[in-house]
């Protein structure tokens, strides 16, 4: 709400303006005072707000963790949830496939890892392929608990292996430790469960033409 103050000419009296000064100020004040109740200049905090109206709000200064501005909705960094995803629109749209092919020529050849000992694999979706004769190895290492990954033969007829360390994969059989994909169109589907211990380890949840040995 806009707020006024008793305009002082400058043919008025500055003593005899005394109390116009003063109810001004006190004015000013008492208006600083309300908005203090929601802005804390020392803090740097906005609290206790109804209602917050923007054409676009970003938060974080050096590092911009979300950007939301007529066109985007951008969360840019890693979201927890204690409660329900209810989606009554659309539906969720996985689009974060690594942009190489692992294949005979991915990083000099095999062993090609995916993750590493110190990093969770960074895509959900991994194309793999092999045109050659020899084997294509794929190293998997851990996940997050609940992380899936997919891996889809995009080329060639030559076996792809994928294979994980220190028992991370759990395959139906106590001594099936291997995946190998060798058709375009193959698949496999791997999820990150708890072991009882915290541990994420990948059981094998679904794809197509896959064989486990």
């Amino acid at each position: 709400m806009a707020i006024s103050v008793t305009e002082i000419l400058g043919t008025d009296s500055l003593s005899g303006s005394r109390l116009v000064i003063n109810d001004n100020f006190n004015v000013l004040a008492s208006e600083i005072n309300s908005m203090e109740v929601y802005f804390s200049p020392s803090g740097g905090t906005i609290t206790n707000l109804n209602n917050l109206s923007s054409e676009a709000l970003r938060v974080g200064l050096s590092t911009i963790l979300l950007d939301i501005n007529a066109s985007t909705f951008d969360i840019l960094t890693n979201v927890k949830m204690t409660g329900n995803l209810n989606m009554t629109g659309a539906g969720i749209f996985r689009n974060d496939t690594n942009p190489q092919t692992l294949n005979s020529t991915f990083a000099g050849g095999s062993p090609i890892p995916v993750g590493t000992s110190t990093a969770i694999p960074a895509y959900t979706m991994n194309r793999v392929g092999n045109a050659t004769a020899a084997a294509i190895n794929i190293t998997l290492y851990n996940g997050s608990i609940g992380q899936e990954i997919f891996f889809i033969c995009t080329e060639g007829s030559g076996d792809v292996v994928i294979s994980g360390v220190a028992n991370n994969m759990v395959l139906p059989g106590a001594t099936l430790n291997t995946i190998t994909l060798n058709a375009i169109g193959e698949s496999v589907h791997l999820l990150a469960v708890d072991n009882g211990s915290g541990v994420a380890v990948w059981f094998l949840v679904g794809g197509t033409g896959y064989v486990i040995s």
